[in-house]
C-alpha cells in the first residue's frame, strides 16, 4: 500500500472485484450437484463437471452492455444448455430453474465469505467518520441491489447506481460527471475505489476525481483478464491490497 493520505468527503466504490470478488467459480462448485438434480428432474442426464465446463465457457464468451455476470442472466445459461445438446423446449424451463439455483448459491457464497464482514465493517466505519458513500457498477440494477442487500451494506450508501439505469458504462466520462453532480462537491473531493486500471482508475482521474486502486493479492484472487501492469495515462493516487486499508489512507 502506498504510504499516502487522501482527503475526501465522498467515497464511491466499484462493485465487481472491489466490494465483491467474482463468486462464479465458487458457486459452480457449491451448486454443481444441485444443477444435476434439476436436470434429472426434467429427464436430462448431465455430468456435473460438464455442466460446470459449458456454463463457464458461456459465461466467459458472452458479453453485452450492462450484463450481470455475478448475478448471471438467462442468455448465458441458455447458451450453455445448447452446447450440452438440450432441446429448446426443455431448456426454456430448465434454464430458469438452473438460474434460480445459481442465485441461491450466490447468496450462500456471499454470506459465507469472511471478506463480506470486512467490507461491512469498513464502510460502517467510514460512515461513522462522516464520509458520504456511494456505489457505481457496470451492472444490472437488480443484480447490484441483490449483492448489496445480501452483503447487508446498502443502508450505508446514499448513492447506488448501476450502468443499466443511466444507460452509460465506465469508462465513459459521463459516469463520473453523474457521480459529481449527485454529491454536489468538487471532483477532487471524491475518491473512487476500483480494481480496473482503465475503467476505474484512468477514467476517474481523467474527470478530476481521486482514485484508489484495489489490487487484489494473487493468493486471494486471480483472473487472467486482470493485468495490473497495463499502461495508463493516469495512475492511482494510492493502492490497497486489503479492503480495510481504506481506513488508514482516507482522511
Amino acid at each position: 500500500m502506498a504510504s499516502v493520505r487522501i482527503k475526501a468527503t465522498v467515497i464511491v466504490f466499484d462493485q465487481g472485484n472491489t466490494l465483491l470478488m467474482d463468486p462464479f467459480a465458487a458457486i459452480m462448485q457449491l451448486q454443481k450437484n444441485r444443477f444435476c438434480q434439476v436436470c434429472e428432474s426434467h429427464g436430462v442426464v448431465a455430468d456435473a463437471e460438464r455442466i460446470v465446463s459449458e456454463w463457464t465457457r458461456s459465461n466467459s464468451r458472452i458479453n453485452y452492455s450492462h450484463i450481470g455476470h455475478f448475478y448471471q442472466e438467462e442468455p448465458i445459461v441458455q447458451d450453455a444448455l445448447r452446447n450440452l445438446g438440450i432441446k429448446d423446449e426443455v431448456a426454456a424451463i430448465l434454464g430458469l430453474e438452473l438460474l434460480r439455483e445459481y442465485r441461491i448459491g450466490l447468496r450462500k457464497v456471499i454470506e459465507a465469505d469472511p471478506r463480506t464482514q470486512e467490507v461491512r465493517t469498513t464502510v460502517e466505519e467510514l460512515r461513522s467518520r462522516g464520509k458520504r458513500l456511494g456505489v457505481f457498477s457496470n451492472d444490472r440494477a437488480v443484480a447490484l441491489g441483490f449483492v448489496l442487500d445480501v452483503m447487508r451494506v446498502r443502508a450505508y450508501f446514499e448513492y447506488v447506481e448501476a450502468s443499466e439505469s443511466i444507460a452509460i458504462e465506465k469508462p465513459d466520462q459521463r459516469v463520473f460527471e453523474h457521480i459529481v453532480r449527485f454529491f454536489r462537491v468538487q471532483p477532487d473531493r471524491v475518491a473512487y475505489v476500483g480494481d480496473d486500471p482503465i475503467r476505474d482508475i484512468e477514467a476517474a482521474k481523467a474527470q478530476g476525481l481521486r482514485a484508489i486502486q484495489y489490487r487484489v493479492r494473487k493468493e486471494v484472487y486471480q483472473e487472467p483478464w486482470r493485468d495490473y501492469r497495463v499502461k495508463t495515462k493516469w495512475e492511482a493516487d494510492a493502492s490497497i491490497d486489503r479492503f480495510s486499508e481504506l481506513l488508514e489512507i482516507i482522511e
